[in-house]
C-alpha cells in the first residue's frame, strides 16, 4: 500500500469510529440482548473500541515503517528551481 493510501486511511479512521458510535447504529442494540450475560450494546461498543484501537496501531506501525525507509518511489520527487545566473 502506497504512503498516501496508508495516510488517506488514518485520517478516515476517526470518522469511521464516530459512524459506528453515532446514536442510529448503537440504538440497534438497545433492546435486553444479552450475550453470557452482557448486555449487546455493551459489547458493541467496547468492540468497536477495540476494533479502533487495533486498526490505528496497525496503521501507525505501517506510516512508521514506510517513513524510516525513506520517500514513496511511487511518488514524484521534484527538484528545487535552479536560480538564473544571469540576475
Amino acid at each position: 500500500m502506497t504512503r498516501q493510501k496508508l495516510v488517506d486511511a488514518a485520517l478516515a479512521l476517526p470518522l469511521f469510529g464516530v459512524l459506528l458510535i453515532m446514536p442510529p447504529f448503537v440504538l440497534v442494540l438497545v433492546d435486553a440482548t444479552t450475550i453470557l450475560g452482557i448486555p449487546a450494546i455493551v459489547l458493541y461498543l467496547f468492540g468497536a473500541w477495540a476494533l479502533l484501537i487495533v486498526a490505528g496501531r496497525r496503521l501507525s506501525r505501517r506510516l512508521g515503517r514506510i517513513a524510516d525507509t525513506g520517500p514513496d518511489p511511487a511518488q514524484p520527487t521534484t527538484s528545487p528551481p535552479v536560480p538564473d545566473a544571469d540576475r
